[in-house]
């Protein structure tokens, strides 16, 4: 008992300082999550094919790879806080220009601008997280922030139900949740990352420092890419009604938050490749009978969106934190975009590729799909564990620890200026006086 009174009580030390940015995180993936979902179903109501929905909604990644090369330079400029406010405010006004006209091709520009602020934005957000993390707990806070995230998104498949009899509402809700995600950010007292000291980053040199968190970033943008994107088409494919896509949905993105906590934390107890491999193990073998649940009843359909959700959003916190134990702070900024650019083209590639296939092969050939890329995970993380069985593990990281209490901090500085300035006073005050007295 007390074992568990002590870890709750680290728990809480952890969390209570990121408080405001796990809600802002929240309410940014509740909103784009729900925007997604919503466009997703609306061009298969009006009749738009598989392959061109799949087309226009992997243009919002095309996005996340232009912000990933891009984005780092004013992140840095301007700093974490800054930029992430003005790329979501950005976001929110492109949410409501979907209502002008439900064109594909305008849509399709559309999702490529709002991929470039939502990369733009989790640059911020992951960059910053991993600066205030170490090796020992990284694992533990990549999952915190994961399930943040996936809380938000599993909130915003509900949201689908909302009535909206002139199609405007729901753009209406996905801009005021951004705009609301401003507030906890914007006024955090929580300290942004040092942007005076970065360094450059380029992908064959992340590659070489870690093969397996590299492959594991593009095989986790392939799935996050077909579920979120596919998700709701494959629903509709199989005869689900509105009400049980929504759950279809949610409960997929609510397995993802549920392995976060305990696969993070194992992942911080031994070596994070084997962690991965037997996730994409396991999901390789469960995958092909979610098809035969999820049209079987709301318990069945629960049942194959967690199993499917489990294996879709695990593989990204775990290959981020992988990489991050192996680079230095001043690498970080950059190597985030790096991690989200990959994810990226796999989140373009998945949808591209799945719903062609889907279109040719049928519903079933979206569940198959996670099959043949778990295989070739398995046996990539399987050579490379067998050739490089050890891994030199930078543990000397120049991060202070995560503050405990902010305000006392912050309070702290304002005292030592105080000081500072005191002394500089007495100080010029006294050589006068000096001065005043000679002879």
């Amino acid at each position: 008992m007390s074992n568990l009174i002590n870890f709750l009580n680290i728990l809480k030390n952890v969390i209570s300082p990121l408080t405001a940015f796990f809600a802002g995180t929240a309410l940014a993936c509740c909103a784009y999550a729900l925007l997604t979902s919503t466009l997703g179903l609306r061009m298969a109501e009006n009749g738009v094919s598989t392959f061109a929905a799949g087309i226009v909604l992997s243009l919002y990644y095309a996005g996340y790879i232009i912000a990933s090369k891009t984005s780092n330079h004013i992140i840095n400029r301007v700093g974490h806080i800054r930029s992430f406010s003005a790329y979501i405010s950005i976001f929110s006004a492109l949410v409501l220009l979907h209502y002008f006209s439900v064109n594909p091709i305008y849509w399709g520009v559309l999702r490529l601008l709002e991929g470039y602020c939502m990369g733009s934005s989790f640059m911020c957000l992951e960059s910053w997280l991993n600066t205030r993390a170490n090796n020992k707990n990284r694992g533990l806070l990549m999952s915190l922030y994961m399930i943040t995230s996936y809380l938000g998104a599993s909130s915003g498949q509900l949201l689908l139900n909302i009535p909206d009899p002139n199609g405007i509402v729901i753009y209406i809700v996905v801009s005021v949740i951004f705009s609301l995600a401003l507030v906890p950010i914007s006024l955090t007292a929580l300290p942004s990352p040092n942007i005076m000291v970065h360094k450059s980053m380029s992908l064959f040199k992340l590659y070489k420092i870690s093969p397996v968190g590299v492959v594991g970033c593009l095989c986790s943008g392939i799935f996050v890419g077909a579920f979120y994107s596919l998700g709701a088409i494959y629903a509709h494919l199989i005869g689900l009604d509105i009400e049980m896509t929504s759950l279809f949905m949610f409960f997929g993105v609510l397995g993802g938050l549920l392995i976060q906590f305990p696969m993070g934390k194992l992942s911080d107890l031994c070596d994070r490749r084997y962690v991965m491999m037997w996730i994409a193990g396991v999901l390789f073998f469960i995958a092909p009978w979610v098809h035969f649940l999820v049209d079987n009843g709301v318990w069945q359909l629960a049942i194959g969106a967690l199993l499917l959700g489990s294996g879709t959003f695990i593989l990204y916190p775990i290959s981020v934190s992988h990489v991050n134990d192996l680079i230095e702070d001043d690498d970080r900024v950059n190597a985030a975009g790096m991690m989200i650019m990959l994810q990226s083209i796999g989140m373009i590639l998945g949808p591209v590729a799945i719903s062609y296939l889907m279109q040719i092969g049928g519903a079933i050939c979206f569940v198959l799909a996670y099959s043949i890329v778990t295989a070739f995970f398995v046996i990539f993380t399987l050579k490379h564990i067998t050739f490089k069985p050890d891994i030199n593990y930078l543990n000397l990281t120049p991060t202070n620890p995560m503050p405990i209490d902010t305000t006392h901090a912050f309070h702290q500085l304002s005292q030592d200026d105080e000081l500072s300035t005191y002394s500089k006073i007495r100080k010029a005050i006294l050589q006068r006086l000096k001065r005043s007295t000679k002879p």
